[in-house]
C-alpha cells in the first residue's frame, strides 16, 4: 500500500510539475504576446535534428535572438523568416506560434486533478 501511495505522490508531482511550467510558460505569450516576424540567422546540427537561432526586434527594444528546434527537416534556411509571439514585458520569452496551446484550460485542470491526487495520498498517508 506504501508503495501505491509513493507511485501516486510521485505521478501527481510530476504531473503538476509539468503542467505548471508549461503554464507559466505560455499563459503570458497567449494573454499578451506580441507575433512579429523573425530570420533565421544559423542553422546548426544536433544528434536530434537542426536547431535554428532567429532574431527577432522587441517593440522599442534592441533585436534578441532565440534558438528554436530540434527540427528533422528545417522550416527555414538561413535568411527565411518565420513568425515568433513573444512577451512585451520579458521579451526574452519567445514560442512559435504552432508550438503554444490554444489555451490554458487544459493545463488548469491537469494541475487541479493532479493537485487532488496528491491531496488523496496526504489524506492516505495521515
Amino acid at each position: 500500500m506504501a508503495m501505491l501511495i509513493m507511485l501516486c505522490v510521485l505521478v501527481g508531482l510530476l504531473v503538476f510539475g509539468i503542467s505548471l511550467g508549461i503554464y507559466l510558460h505560455s499563459s503570458p505569450l497567449l494573454r499578451r504576446g506580441i507575433r512579429t516576424s523573425a530570420v533565421c540567422v544559423n542553422v546548426g546540427q544536433v544528434a536530434a535534428g537542426s536547431m535554428l537561432l532567429l532574431e527577432y526586434t522587441p517593440v522599442g527594444a534592441p533585436a534578441r535572438q532565440h534558438t528554436v528546434g530540434p527540427f528533422v527537416f528545417p522550416p527555414v534556411r538561413v535568411g527565411g523568416r518565420m513568425d515568433v509571439i513573444y512577451d512585451p514585458k520579458r521579451p526574452q520569452e519567445v514560442s512559435l506560434p504552432e508550438r503554444l496551446p490554444k489555451s490554458t484550460r487544459g493545463l488548469v485542470i491537469a494541475m487541479v486533478v493532479s493537485g487532488a491526487v496528491l491531496a488523496a495520498c496526504a489524506v492516505w498517508i495521515v
